[in-house]
């Protein structure tokens, strides 16, 4: 009984924590997207915003021997962007580009009754290559929320291993192309790889990976300049020390509790370009167990990467090995992704997925301090 009462306190603080994160959330995404649209919808501007509509279409990646029923499985559906373009001196000399922030809704039909279907919304960061012209590049990258229709059931959905809840949370990285034909509107094109896991908040979960093309319209809904390409400045290298702490609750092997599991990642960033660094640091977990678990609590391993610079954000993606495995992981090796947002000079908040080879271990909700 106490354990149970303990497992609920602890899910409802999370869920406080994660509640408050998404207030802080929505206030900056109205004040960024839609304040500012209604007040200067008529004005020429140098931070345009662009909405875009666009079909989708993709194949499913059968990534263990589990997943083979869904060979030969073709995800399709559709997607609502809203986006702002930043042709600013700032956003250029930070990441020597120019770059867009964009929320995005999307409808996925993953076109196999057992899979079901999904809606989802994420926030995403575009920086681009070549941002005016007829012809436009970008790189496109964003994490979110997502409802999936049709989880693991025991009885009536045996087969779907890939989740096992409703909720789940959606990464993808892509490359887009856009072609004007005139001031305001263009053709768009994404290709992307797609994830989605529930983070071993519950299990099965093996995640459903695709990779996805996209077609469609995009419209800019305010007039807008586009300044020259400011000659780049000279810049100081930055490099920083983090110490980040997480929190988030994994599923245990039973299937029948959460259980708690805390992370802490001391890291350190050496800035090699505008827009990129390498990393390395460590990583320090400690998973709630029963008294009686023969296992140990704790696992440490080190880590090494990369880290795209985008202004106030960071998205690095790291290589693990394990000095310490204590409860039991399925390899030696595994991965680190991450997107972190910086607040303050010194503080920071962001999320994390934990991978093994192609299977999500947990998705958390990280605070850190920059020293």
């Amino acid at each position: 009984m106490m354990e149970k009462r303990m497992d609920r306190l602890q899910q409802n603080s999370l869920l406080l924590l994660s509640g408050w994160l998404k207030l802080q959330l929505m206030l900056a995404v109205l004040n960024l997207f839609v304040f500012p649209i209604i007040s200067h919808s008529q004005k020429t501007t140098n931070s345009p915003y662009f909405l875009s509509f666009s079909g989708q279409y993709g194949k499913f990646q059968v990534h263990t021997k589990s997943l083979s029923p869904f060979n030969g499985t073709h995800p399709k559906g559709a997607e609502l962007e809203l986006s702002r373009l930043f042709y600013t001196p700032e956003i250029h000399s930070q990441c020597g580009c120019y770059a867009k922030l964009g929320l995005g809704l999307n409808y996925v039909d993953f076109n196999h009754s057992e899979l079901g279907q999904g809606l989802t919304a994420v926030f995403y960061v575009e920086p681009f290559f070549k941002a005016k012209g007829k012809f436009r590049f970008s790189l496109k990258g964003g994490t979110g929320v997502a409802w999936l229709s049709n989880p693991y059931d025991e009885n009536t959905n045996p087969e779907n291993l890939t989740y096992s809840s409703n909720l789940s949370f959606p990464l993808f990285i892509g490359f887009s192309s856009y072609y004007f034909f005139n001031r305001f509107w263009a053709i768009k094109n994404t290709i992307a790889f797609q994830h989605l896991s529930n983070g071993g908040i519950k299990q099965p979960n093996l995640g459903i990976n695709y990779p996805t093309i996209s077609l469609g319209l995009e419209y800019a809904l305010q007039p807008y300049r586009i300044p020259s390409v400011p000659i780049p400045q000279p810049f100081t290298k930055e490099n920083q020390t983090t110490l980040e702490l997480g929190f988030t609750l994994k599923e245990d092997t039973t299937n029948t509790n959460n259980r708690l599991l805390i992370s802490l990642r001391p890291n350190r960033s050496h800035q090699l370009s505008r827009i990129n660094a390498i990393t390395y640091g460590l990583l320090l977990e400690y998973e709630q167990q029963d008294a009686d678990a023969e296992s140990d609590k704790f696992r440490a391993g080190i880590l090494f990467g990369n880290e795209f610079l985008m202004g106030e954000f960071r998205f690095g993606q790291q290589i693990g090995a394990y000095l310490y495995k204590g409860y039991s992981a399925p390899n030696l090796i595994f991965q680190n992704y991450y997107i972190n947002y910086r607040l303050s000079k010194h503080l920071l908040i962001g999320t994390h997925l934990k991978v093994h080879g192609r299977k999500a271990e947990y998705i958390n909700i990280n605070a850190g301090y920059l020293f």
